[in-house]
């Protein structure tokens, strides 16, 4: 007890700085998991398409790697994460 008390300067701000780290990260989980998020990830990247900001190598790389994250929110939706 007497331990906890005087590292406690110490201790309780490493504490905190964990809690805020572990909040940013669930927070940017979320964001990128979001499948409404992704879907206008996926729209926006067809209009840089269009309007011929990108290649169709480029559209072809990114649709991809999209519609892979897509895939794995819904299966950490369906697993109930």
């Amino acid at each position: 007890m007497l331990l906890q008390l005087l590292a406690a300067p110490v201790t309780a701000p490493v504490a905190g700085i964990r809690f805020i780290l572990e909040q940013i990260r669930t927070m940017a989980e979320r964001e990128l998991l979001d499948e409404d998020r992704i879907r206008e990830e996926l729209l926006l990247l067809q209009i840089r398409l269009q309007d011929g900001e990108i290649s169709e190598e480029e559209y072809a790389v990114q649709e991809s790697e999209i519609i892979a994250r897509l895939r794995e929110a819904r299966a950490l939706r369906q697993r109930g994460g």
